[in-house]
């Protein structure tokens, strides 16, 4: 049955939140008469990737991104705990960890608790695996904790709760079950909280890493305008492409079919500057917006920045040698990677914006340094059967200040510094991106995106649904 044309809008618009590949993107461009916007190549690209449209529906990796669910429960019983010795804070958003920061600073005050959390969600002491050796065999296994009392679990010590005297004093006529039940429920609310703001981050860094601000864009400004529309709907499908497991570069997410329907949305008489600006941000687009405009996206990209940073920051492990970005056993590689991607997206996004607004002595002032991904050991080894290295760009980074203590404002890193670390090692620092923001030469062949498992793709993502369903492999990236 055809679609309206509104209809097809709202569709590409939730798409945006979605994981899409491009041949279904593409279908719905094709009911939406794109071909109207194209040169006859691009019509040609447009139907040649249709027709794989169909071929993915048992696509055995998800098509929505992971989300913490929020920490209803536990908020639910430290109210219940909180009301049971008559106090009762403003209620909170459970899947907010703001709002229930806020709640807990009340909560906590009301209880007569010291304001802050009493001790950190998980240690922060990192546990390295050790070798251990039965008979012919060698595994590995995390040590036991030690401390003076030993880790509890993940629960915080309540040893900070009002003693008898102060407790008849400020709750007089609670009992005392009841009162460290609320210490118990609200501290391990508090806990799980922290828990949540880190969950938070990485998901932001992982959803802007891939899709920029996408989320941000509005609906009616989405489908106010059907060329903007298609343009936006398509390239986020590119941007959101899984990576592939190989030892060259990964595909861009600029193809040729997208340079067209970019160019008809800026065009368009009914153009949306910023709905394409939340995606792209090359100058010739920041051009069509207001300086206000500029200056608000100028701010979302630094708090993005900042989030990304702040998750870097909690993975980075102060021991590893800034040379080796190896994996090994016991790194959180998904939250690392995902934080730098999104660091350097953010990075690329605020250059662009500064350089585009004329901003350049602030750049010359505090410029952070990209980030590298930790790669897999297979991938570095099948690089060394290759006759390569590691990308010269983790020496310049090993050399430079810790580019989340630049954004977080703990440490300066001027341009000028940039620029002599880069001379160093043989680096143009313009055309690397290192002082000027990345610039994508080389223009992608529009193609549909495979299944992949792993980064490998599958003959039959019905048989991979399967495995996956049977725990063989998780599917979840």
């Amino acid at each position: 049955m055809d679609r309206t044309e509104n209809e097809i809008l709202r569709r590409l618009y939730r798409g945006l939140r979605e994981r899409r590949a491009p041949q279904d993107v593409a279908a719905d461009l094709l009911e939406l008469r794109a071909e109207r916007w194209l040169s006859a190549v691009g019509i040609r690209d447009l139907y040649r990737i249709v027709r794989f449209h169909g071929t993915q529906s048992g696509s055995s990796m998800p098509k929505t991104w992971r989300r913490h669910p929020g920490l209803g429960r536990s908020y639910e019983v430290a109210a219940a705990a909180l009301t049971a010795v008559g106090q009762k804070p403003e209620a909170a958003d459970p899947a907010d960890p703001v709002s229930l920061r806020r709640w807990l600073g009340a909560a906590t005050a009301l209880l007569g608790l010291p304001e802050g959390p009493s001790r950190p969600p998980r240690s922060t002491v990192k546990r390295r695996p050790v070798a251990m050796t039965w008979g012919h065999w060698t595994y590995y296994r995390l040590p036991t904790p030690r401390g003076a009392r030993g880790e509890r679990g993940g629960h915080v010590d309540a040893r900070e709760r009002l003693d008898a005297e102060a407790r008849r004093e400020r709750l007089p006529g609670v009992p005392v079950r009841a009162y460290r039940r609320a210490v118990r429920a609200v501290l391990h609310l508090q806990q799980r909280t922290e828990v949540l703001a880190a969950e938070r981050d990485r998901e932001a860094a992982t959803a802007f890493g891939k899709a920029r601000l996408a989320h941000l864009v509005a609906e009616d400004d989405f489908v106010a305008c059907p060329a903007t529309a298609a343009f936006t709907a398509y390239y986020v499908a590119r941007l959101n492409l899984r990576t592939v497991f190989t030892s060259g570069s990964q595909a861009r997410p600029m193809d040729s079919l997208a340079e067209e329907l970019l160019a008809a949305a800026m065009a368009s008489p009914v153009r949306q500057p910023w709905v394409l600006a939340s995606v792209l941000t090359r100058w010739s687009v920041l051009d069509l917006l207001d300086d206000v405009q500029c200056g608000t996206l100028m701010a979302l990209y630094y708090e993005q920045f900042a989030a990304a940073a702040r998750a870097l920051r909690r993975s980075f492990d102060e021991n590893r040698d800034p040379t080796h970005m190896i994996m090994r056993m016991g790194d959180d590689s998904s939250t690392w990677n995902a934080a730098s991607r999104s660091f350097n997206q953010a990075r690329t996004g605020w250059l662009n914006l500064l350089r585009g607004l004329g901003y350049e002595d602030v750049l010359e002032a505090s410029c952070p340094g990209k980030v590298p991904a930790l790669v897999a050991a297979d991938v570095a080894a099948w690089h060394r059967l290759s006759g390569r290295d590691q990308h010269v760009d983790v020496r310049v980074w090993a050399e430079l200040p810790l580019p989340w203590d630049v954004v977080l404002g703990d440490d300066d890193c001027p341009a000028e510094l940039v620029r002599r670390v880069c001379a160093r090692h043989g680096v143009d620092a313009e055309a690397a991106g290192w002082t000027q923001p990345y610039r994508q030469v080389r223009i992608e062949l529009p193609e549909p995106a495979p299944d992949l498992v792993h980064g490998i793709a599958v003959a039959s993502p019905m048989l991979a649904g399967v495995l996956r369903q049977a725990g063989v492999f998780s599917g979840q990236f």
